[in-house]
């Protein structure tokens, strides 16, 4: 997908504040969160040339399976072929622009409701009534396909980019796959299927810091797991790697196993290829711009957020385990309890970036500095800005280019 390099809306001299440059990083302006000029640069400036996550593979295990997404103005589908292979295509008809299919399930071939023009799972269209059964037609069908996105699978997660020029995946989180290693994360699997859901706020008001815990959760996390300033939060960890936009912080657990349920311990068996000092830490690992790992003794919790508009987004939660513990017969039992015991914890959470939204709207949003405990967050806004210089200067060639013509 070609699309027009876009200049950015705010002047790109007035991020340097907002990145590891400034002595006192700041927040991000208030128009990034709030107006359509910015979201329409954004989505070039980041999600045009970046690798992104689109859910679990394990979560379309069979031939024909399949889920819906959208990202920006896109509507996308998500499935396994024939040959048991990954795709995502676009989910509009080549036709009149149908959307093609919808929710979630399994399907033998796509089928537009309009005019039942039918794709087979590679997105190539094998019937057009009217012109696959019409002798004298001059339409080659085999010319006609859904457009296909670049996609990979790095451990069990579907990545997808709209940018043919960049390296596989796995050489940006080839790294991160090491660190994570004792974790086998491409073999855990959620008990249900992913389930987005639709939130009017902007997608990176889900950017994922600790600072708050103690204030917005002091009561309904700290009232399960130890929450000390200066000892629980860790941000200096290995898994750091600001090039390749993976940001990271531990939690520093009091005790091992220690999870924020009312037990204070993790209610399902440790993941048994841990080390002991990683059953005694929490580890919160951004893959910018849109996936966070939550490392944990017993699973791997996931959360995935993609952009519809300015101040619309889909966000869904995960949570892994080996298959078996999934087989236990107090699997659900403790699975439902645990998600009873942070219920709280979500409410807060979406009362918080709720509210953060309608604070950007207003004449009086501010570019506050950063604390010491935000350095996440400050790691975030250096990989965003790079991406929006990298924008704002493709842009700004294409025009000398134009000139000089």
């Amino acid at each position: 997908m070609n699309k027009a390099a876009l200049k950015s809306p705010i002047a790109i001299s007035e991020f340097d504040s907002s990145t590891l440059e400034a002595d006192q990083v700041v927040a991000l302006p208030a128009a990034v969160f709030s107006t359509v000029e910015f979201f329409d640069f954004e989505m070039n400036a980041v999600w045009g040339h970046e690798w992104f996550c689109v859910g679990r593979a394990n979560d379309i295990p069979k031939p024909g399976d399949y889920y819906t997404i959208r990202v920006g103005k896109d509507p996308l589908i998500v499935l396994r072929n024939r040959d048991g292979e990954v795709r995502v295509m676009a989910n509009v008809c080549q036709h009149r622009g149908m959307i093609v299919a919808e929710g979630q399930g399994n399907l033998r071939r796509l089928r537009c409701p309009l005019h039942a023009w039918t794709y087979d799972l590679n997105g190539q269209l094998i019937a057009a009534p009217g012109i696959s059964d019409n002798p004298e037609s001059r339409v080659d069908l085999s010319e006609i396909c859904l457009p296909k996105m670049r996609t990979e699978v790095w451990e069990g997660f579907i990545f997808i980019t709209f940018d043919e020029t960049l390296a596989p995946v796995s050489e940006r989180l080839g790294k991160l796959s090491e660190q994570l290693c004792n974790y086998g994360m491409a073999s855990l699997r959620a008990p249900d299927p992913l389930q987005f859901e639709a939130f009017d706020w902007n997608w990176k008001i889900f950017n994922d810091e600790c600072y708050h815990c103690m204030f917005l959760h002091s009561s309904s996390w700290g009232d399960m797991y130890e929450l000390n300033r200066g000892t629980t939060l860790d941000e200096a960890v290995e898994f750091n790697d600001l090039a390749r936009g993976v940001v990271s912080y531990n939690l520093c657990s009091p005790h091992k196993d220690a999870a924020p349920t009312h037990t204070r311990s993790v209610l399902q068996p440790a993941i048994a290829t841990l080390t002991d000092q990683e059953r005694t830490q929490l580890s919160y690992v951004t893959v910018a711009p849109n996936l966070l790992i939550v490392a944990m003794p017993d699973k791997v919790k996931y959360f995935l957020w993609l952009p519809v508009a300015a101040q619309k987004s889909l966000y869904g939660v995960g949570w892994m385990y080996p298959e078996s513990t999934l087989a236990r017969d107090d699997f659900r039992a403790n699975y439902d309890r645990e998600i009873k015991d942070l219920g709280p914890v979500m409410e807060e959470d979406l009362h918080a970036w709720r509210s953060c939204q309608i604070g950007y709207n207003s004449n009086f949003a501010a570019r506050g500095p950063l604390a010491a405990e935000e350095e996440v967050i400050k790691r975030l806004q250096t990989w965003l800005v790079s991406k929006y210089r990298a924008e704002d200067q493709r842009a700004r060639g294409a025009v000398r280019a134009v000139a000089a013509e």
